[in-house]
């Protein structure tokens, strides 16, 4: 297995939104998510962009979600171009390197003609750069971000601090996975270990009256088909999703956006308690997109909270059983892959 781009380490999820006040309030209501560091990036903090620039709201939960809200301020501003096709929405997974991981990417970078999408020097201190990786990692973009004796993101000023008292509405564990919808499974895989270095994969085959006992959308039986694989490296943790025929979430998300990033998934939880929060969550919008049952085993869902939290989509698992991986088969080895221990 070749090790892939010398990108380092995943550090969060980058959600391009429309209006970071509103989002802000929605990820710390949901995540409880109490303290962001408001950072604005235009004029001289942005040499060569300074007529084009973005705002930025870094937060954390302190037990493993870290998200950062991206606000374009003009047409032609970094993360413009992906609002302007997508919307809101989960636009790259951002990632931290040592200045010699960095050179040695850019050394890669060149020899297998892969592209930029931008490179910025923030405040003349940190560099990063946005790889041209969507249509190589089926609409994953890739940011990375430099550490180096000039400091990283974590040391620029910061404009304001905006605080927020919400508790979580569900339990939040940490992130386990992002889930990627993909237009061939087989194909993704292939260069995510070639570009990504990651490992072997573990494949499941999703279909209804086989793998699974039934999947409703929006309160609808329907008849779905999916190909999944899930594998992680270097903290980052993707399941690739290839639709298959029938209805659900995937396959409304392949047609109205193609590949990209289509879920966050942060909670395992008894399903007593997401009855339980169900009503203050429909109080703010948000309601069961596509619940699937494997008997015996678990009831999955997605929410459907894209307006409270920028165009994101959140899966919740409710398990029939304490041991719900051995009843899947699965060992703990693949387990891990899947984004659990």
């Amino acid at each position: 297995m070749d090790s892939g781009l010398a990108i380092g380490e995943f550090h969060h999820i980058a959600v391009v939104v429309s209006n970071i006040e509103t989002a802000m309030r929605g990820n710390s209501l949901f995540f409880g998510i109490r303290h962001w560091e408001f950072r604005r990036f235009e004029g001289d903090r942005l040499p060569g962009l300074e007529d084009n620039g973005f705002l930025s709201a870094m937060g954390s939960n302190g037990s493993g979600i870290t998200l950062e809200l991206l606000q374009p301020l003009a047409p032609n501003s970094p993360h413009a171009s992906f609002r302007s096709w997508r919307g809101e929405g989960m636009s790259h997974a951002v990632s931290r390197c040592t200045a010699e991981q960095f050179a040695e990417l850019e050394k890669q970078l060149e020899q297998q003609g892969i592209g930029e999408v931008h490179r910025l020097n923030l405040y003349g201190k940190l560099r990063s750069l946005q790889i041209d990786s969507r249509s190589l990692l089926s609409g994953l973009g890739l940011e990375v971000q430099v550490i180096d004796e000039a400091g990283g993101f974590d040391g620029l000023p910061v404009d304001r601090v905006v605080e927020y008292n919400f508790q979580p509405i569900l339990p939040v564990d940490k992130l386990y996975h992002v889930g990627i919808v993909v237009n061939n499974r087989d194909r993704a895989i292939a260069n995510f270990q070639s570009l990504l270095g990651f490992p072997e994969f573990l494949p499941l085959e999703l279909e209804v009256g086989s793998s699974l006992s039934s999947v409703s959308l929006r309160g609808e039986t329907i008849d779905h088909a999916a190909k999944v694989a899930f594998s992680r490296v270097n903290g980052f943790c993707f399941e690739l999703m290839e639709p298959g025929p029938g209805k659900g979430a995937y396959q409304e998300f392949q047609s109205q956006y193609g590949e990209g990033m289509q879920h966050y998934f942060p909670t395992i939880c008894d399903q007593s308690v997401l009855d339980a929060a169900l009503p203050q969550l429909r109080g703010e919008g948000v309601e069961v997109l596509l619940e699937g049952v494997i008997d015996g085993v678990m009831n999955y869902y997605y929410l459907d909270t894209d307006a409270l939290l920028g165009g994101v989509t959140i899966e919740v698992i409710c398990p029939h059983d304490a041991d719900w991986m051995g009843e899947m088969g699965m060992t703990p080895e693949q387990g891990y892959l899947i984004g659990l221990g």
